[in-house]
């Protein structure tokens, strides 16, 4: 059995929701609508981008734990 802290699986599960998050309300690049002083989260590149990160982190951390068990 793998023991995780409860503020680490808040912490990853609040990184991926808000990974599902950018990436449910991400806009094109090409849209004529987007402001260019956006977020970078809200176009697919940075929405993608940070999901990426939000889950090899949550893989990171998953690995790091089960090392310690």
């Amino acid at each position: 059995m793998v023991l995780i802290s409860r503020e680490q699986c808040e912490h990853q599960i609040a990184m991926l929701q808000r990974a599902i998050h950018y990436c449910t309300h991400a806009k094109s690049s090409f849209d004529p609508t987007v402001d260019l002083n956006a977020e970078p989260t809200e176009t697919y590149p940075g929405a993608s981008g940070y999901a990426l990160s939000a889950m090899k982190n949550t893989v990171c951390a998953l690995e790091s734990h089960m090392l310690y068990s």
